[in-house]
């Protein structure tokens, strides 16, 4: 809740109490004065949104109330008792009406609330530049060049002299269109979310305080955008990486390129695919990673925007996603040899992957109920529970096989006890309804311990981390393991 649209709502109810409570005109006029002036800075400094409706409709009519005394001097008197039932019927409407208001109004601005990503722990400024790229030599089903959209948050040079630093909004349209493919509401109910504020300053230079800092692919979920770790982006750019994300037109919720064409995914949110011989897709997702490495060498050779010239260490390279990104980042690793180190976040293995494994380190990030769906959530799927079953048997018996042996490389396990699978993710941000049993700032920040200690190992080349080596275990929260093969 923002402060004059908490405030508004207070002096809205105080002003409601005035009628209850039959204070004299003065303080309901005064009240009135009061939540006008308050309106106007609210809609100047913090703008509209639709979850403030019933406030902008109230002011309008209590306005009418107060002022109708003024205007109906001459009103009609009836008798002592007509009156009287009057009040009390007055007085219990304006009870049930204060109620409802305090809830409905309070709840709305409460549940969803405009909000700011956490800050960075990281000792750099967190810059982000977005960019447009068409892959000739691929083409979608109408044939045409596949095109992809990109983006790239970087340590930035912030310096000290600079008085005035303007971070983005949150990227609500990316994040509303998303909204809209899950569940099928409108994207203008979540257009509040433009009103967020995120911790990246746009195009600005690339710090110099080293000569170049190494990259770090990201692959979203089914369904999902580009912007769908935008806190864990900003937090790994903060702590000296080139954090690379992709969305994967058509298997995204929604891509909008700059000449302001949208495209939606047009298949049903619950069409993902439950079957580990599925591989389509992610070579698919795979290819796209590979064609970002290619433009990333290209721009890091010569920048036609100046601003990654010689800043980004291609020697240096790993990658992560979430959900379906999780098969990504692991076929990645399988189809480019410049990628040096992987982390699936709570998603499954496909072929050849499944079956094959590769050389490089792998973390496994996941939750306790491994990508396990609900029967309520199963009839919306193209599967019965048993088929279901027999999936989830599969993946759970893939992924501790190949922490244990089937990737040749150092493993290592990671597993959150609390939480669910979007929890990884921004969502949980957008509502306390998605976080209310969990502390979503603890969760990511364990998280991004671990990603953290990964990468600067094995992508930096820093000596191991501690944390990296030492199982642990976090009472009804996380459990860690490793698996190290090549000490």
């Amino acid at each position: 809740m923002r402060l004059f649209e908490g405030i508004l709502i207070a002096v809205h109810i105080f002003w409601l109490f005035s009628f209850l409570f039959r204070f004299n005109a003065k303080i309901k006029i005064i009240t009135n004065v009061i939540a006008l002036i308050l309106l106007v800075i609210h809609l100047d400094l913090e703008g509209y949104r639709w979850q403030m409706g019933l406030t902008y409709m109230l002011f309008s009519l209590l306005t009418v109330f107060t002022m109708k005394p003024f205007i109906q001097r001459n009103a009609e008197k009836g008798t002592l008792e007509s009156v009287k039932n009057k009040r009390k019927v007055k007085k219990l409407s304006y009870i049930s009406f204060i109620v409802t208001y305090s809830f409905s109004s309070f709840g709305l601005v409460i549940v969803m609330p405009v909000f700011q990503l956490p800050k960075p722990t990281g000792p750099f400024e967190v810059g982000m530049n977005s960019r447009y790229l068409i892959d000739e030599s691929r083409h979608d089903l109408e044939q045409k060049d596949r095109e992809l959209m990109i983006q790239i948050w970087y340590p930035a040079e912030v310096k000290d002299d600079t008085k005035d630093i303007h971070y983005e909004s949150f990227p609500y349209e990316e994040w509303s269109g998303t909204m809209e493919f899950i569940f099928s509401v409108p994207r203008s109910v979540f257009e509040y979310l433009k009103y967020g504020q995120t911790n990246s300053i746009k195009d600005i230079a690339v710090s110099k305080q080293e000569v170049n800092f190494p990259v770090l692919l990201f692959s979203h979920g089914f369904g999902s955008t580009r912007l769908q770790n935008f806190s864990q982006m900003e937090e790994l750019a903060s702590y000296g990486y080139v954090v690379v994300s992709v969305d994967h037109t058509n298997d995204a919720a929604y891509t909008k390129f700059p000449d302001g064409r949208e495209i939606m995914n047009q298949t049903d949110a619950y069409s993902y695919s439950f079957n580990i011989e599925d591989e389509k897709d992610v070579k698919m997702r795979s290819k796209d990673m590979s064609y970002v490495l290619d433009h990333l060498t290209t721009i890091n050779d010569q920048d036609p925007h100046g601003l990654f010239t010689g800043k980004m260490d291609m020697g240096r390279i790993g990658i992560f996603g979430h959900s379906y990104g999780g098969s990504t980042a692991a076929q990645a690793l399988l189809d480019d040899s410049r990628i040096s180190a992987g982390i699936n976040i709570d998603g499954p293995l496909h072929e050849p992957v499944a079956s094959s494994g590769f050389e490089q380190p792998f973390m496994f990030i996941l939750d306790e109920d491994y990508l396990y769906i609900s029967d309520e959530e199963i009839q919306y799927t193209n599967i019965t529970r048993e088929e279901f079953q027999k999936y989830h048997d599969k993946i759970t018996e893939l992924a501790d096989f190949h922490y244990k042996e089937g990737i040749k490389g150092d493993t290592f396990m990671l597993t959150f006890i609390a939480g669910d699978h979007y929890t990884f993710t921004d969502f949980p941000f957008l509502s306390p309804l998605l976080s209310w049993n969990i502390d979503i700032n603890q969760f990511h920040q364990v998280m991004n311990w671990y990603i953290l200690a990964f990468f600067d190992h094995y992508v930096k080349g820093e000596e191991p981390n501690p944390l990296l080596k030492k199982e642990k275990m976090e009472d009804k929260f996380y459990y860690y393991k490793t698996n190290i093969k090549n000490d």
